[in-house]
């Protein structure tokens, strides 16, 4: 069976080659266990998937450009281990790759399970907002309490409902709806964090674009609350998602102009706005209208100053294969005291301009199955 991690295609304008290439060392038995491969290239790498036929987990822990660092586990015995590293290169001189591999004996790693620290499957069927919302609570800075409220309309519990009237957009008072949860259960220090929602779109002409619920985080004060509207003041980030016309989605990111990867303004997975969000992903998954879709972001934060984050977006539309895209080497903050502080709910048509932002129709998102995860990780040493 193959297993594949598929990492974000992070070329940047002016590669030269693609680079595919197995890499094999004979090992002491793995046993059902760990290992961690060093991989170094002679010349600048933007690895774009790795794969490997010995089952079990993949996850890339370290990309320097040239050394990179990649910890597995396997579900069967084996003594060679092998691995295909495919990637984009720049310049005339291709790569020469190499592998050395340790393996890990269970007393050397420690499983940290993944935590729930909030759900909410539904909301109260109730006209009150106070009560219509405790499930949220403490959440801060609410507007649009008038587009807000439930129904069973396609679901067997109440679905948080959004009204979007037909020719709203950002600037309109009636526009859609937003908050930011801060669950007490979230630690303070989550510096890796899963959002999970079910989306219904109701009548929906997708236009030119409009927000949806992502994670968010900063400093411990108001500061954090502040990453959007065009305000990105250095004490906060936001990772928002969008619908893109036809239903597009996309991470709509409010990170830092400082301290990003040297290729960050080349890469084709970003397009950039400086005064509003950068588009992260764009056309990676694409929203229905009419239908039940799972979205899941999932956010690891960098450390301070340095492109090392992650952002991976999946969406889920029934019984079908989840579909996921992840961009890589990002800096979402330059303060070690600046974390992830939960969901900012966020939805509205816009855009700056009513000519292609404004919503086409009047029409309706619902909400429903809210969680929060810290995820699970493999702790080395």
């Amino acid at each position: 069976m193959l297993f594949i991690l598929i990492l974000a295609l992070t070329v940047t304008a002016g590669l030269a080659g693609d680079l595919s290439q197995t890499l094999c060392e004979h090992v002491p038995t793995i046993d059902l266990g760990l290992w961690v491969a060093k991989v170094h290239s002679s010349e600048p790498l933007v690895i774009t998937k790795i794969s490997s036929q010995h089952g079990g987990d993949i996850v890339l822990s370290r990309d320097d450009g040239k050394y990179f660092e990649i910890q597995g586990s396997a579900e069967y015995n084996v003594t060679t281990l092998c691995l295909t590293v495919q990637g984009v290169y720049r310049g005339d001189v291709k790569p020469s790759v190499t592998m050395d591999v340790n393996i890990l004996p269970q007393s050397e790693a420690r499983t940290k399970r993944a935590t729930e620290v909030w759900t909410l499957a539904s909301v109260p069927q109730t006209t009150d907002i106070k009560t219509l919302m405790h499930g949220f609570e403490p959440y801060h800075h609410l507007w649009g309490q008038g587009e807000l409220s439930a129904t069973t309309k396609h679901s067997s519990s109440p679905a948080l409902t959004v009204h979007y009237p037909k020719g709203s957009y950002a600037v309109t008072p009636q526009r859609g709806a937003g908050f930011m949860t801060t669950p007490t259960n979230l630690p303070d220090g989550v510096t890796s964090l899963i959002l999970k929602y079910d989306v219904y779109f109701e009548n929906f002409g997708f236009g030119w674009g409009g927000k949806l619920p992502g994670l968010y985080g900063g400093d411990k004060t108001e500061g954090a609350f502040k990453c959007s509207g065009g305000n990105n003041p250095g004490t906060c980030f936001s990772l928002r998602l969008m619908w893109r016309e036809n239903g597009d989605g996309e991470v709509y990111a409010y990170i830092p102009r400082e301290h990003q990867a040297s290729d960050f303004e080349h890469r084709p997975d970003i397009e950039l706005n400086y005064s509003y969000g950068h588009s992260l992903m764009r056309g990676a998954i694409r929203f229905r209208s009419g239908s039940w879709q799972t979205v899941t972001e999932e956010v690891h934060l960098n450390t301070p100053q340095q492109a090392n984050g992650r952002v991976k977006f999946c969406l889920k539309h029934g019984s079908e294969a989840e579909v996921c895209k992840e961009a890589t080497r990002l800096n979402f903050r330059n303060h070690a005291d600046y974390f992830l502080r939960g969901m900012m709910f966020s939805t509205f048509f816009g855009g700056s301009s009513s000519t292609h932002f404004a919503a086409p129709n009047d029409c309706h998102t619902y909400f429903r199955n809210f969680a929060l995860i810290i995820p699970s990780s493999t702790v080395v040493g």
